[in-house]
């Protein structure tokens, strides 16, 4: 008899039901899930990150730049403005968007349609972006630069803004702006 019952134990006990299983693999499923979904999120936040970080410093440029300009003009005894706003360049009004690009040592109005700058080349070479050499990157970065003087009814007072717009993952449009004034010292 206790033959008969140890035969019948173990029948009963040797694996997991069907339902035991799913509930087993669901549990195993959602354990991993979770952590790979906030990877993922985090690998797409760190990707705009860095092309945040480059439109940056792609901003910082012309910023310069034009910083530039308006010192070089001041000590070669210049207008402070020469070069940088007038017929071809940048409106006075800010109405007309100019490229300026540091590397050609030049300032142009943006000729594209309605008024559009043209996107940034990558020179993967030297590891610069210019309108000139290399090609078009990924993020398609765009660079405008507005020039408004008077402000304020100030002459010696220019407002400069700098744009940069790129197309990130998904094909989602970010931007990055950068105001500064500028004075006639």
């Amino acid at each position: 008899m206790i033959n008969n019952y140890k035969k019948i134990a173990l029948s009963v006990a040797k694996g997991f039901t069907l339902i035991e299983t799913l509930v087993a693999v669901l549990l195993l499923a959602s354990a991993i899930a979770g952590p790979l979904t906030i990877a993922a999120k985090g690998l797409n936040t760190s990707l705009t990150a860095k092309d945040q970080v480059a439109a940056f410093y792609i901003a910082q440029d012309a910023l310069e730049y034009v910083r530039f300009k308006r010192d070089t003009n001041k000590l070669s005894g210049g207008s402070w403005l020469n070069g940088i706003v007038g017929s071809g360049l940048c409106s006075a009004d800010g109405a007309t968007k100019c490229i300026v690009d540091s590397l050609q040592d030049t300032v142009t109005a943006c000729m594209g349609t309605n008024g559009a700058c043209p996107v940034l080349k990558y020179d993967s070479t030297n590891h610069y972006y210019s309108y000139t050499t290399g090609t078009v990157s990924p993020e398609r970065y765009v660079r405008t630069v507005q020039i408004t003087t008077p402000v304020g009814g100030n002459v010696s007072e220019a407002a400069l803004q700098v744009t940069v717009a790129w197309t990130g993952a998904g094909g989602i449009v970010h931007s990055v702006v950068v105001r500064e004034n500028l004075y006639d010292w």
